[in-house]
């Protein structure tokens, strides 16, 4: 094993450039369309939000309006058929009465 006299650690070490100071308009530009852009987004989702809300009143009115509409049909059918059983015994007894 060869031993050197050279120093292990380096005795120059790599530089950073300072950091930029001039002008930062771009940056700030971006911000502001990302600020205007988050904006418009926010907007949106209050009035996906608020669609939303009118939809569902709107499908709660047309589901009592289909109850109703339920309970309406089954009272038809209901009263039709009261007033069929009572027809039917009516020339029931007709039919009846005038063949003794």
């Amino acid at each position: 094993m060869v031993r050197s006299n050279k120093p292990t650690t380096p005795e120059d070490f790599p530089t950073q450039s300072p950091l930029p100071s001039g002008d930062y308009s771009y940056t700030v530009e971006i911000v502001m369309k990302m600020q205007q852009t988050m904006g418009t987004l926010v907007e949106a989702v209050n009035g996906l939000k608020e669609d939303s809300r009118e939809y569902r009143a709107e499908l709660k009115t047309i589901g009592k309006d289909i109850h109703g509409a339920k309970v309406g049909i089954k009272w038809a059918i209901g009263l039709c058929l009261g007033f069929g059983g009572i027809i039917g015994w009516a020339i029931n007894a007709y039919i009846t009465a005038t063949h003794k």
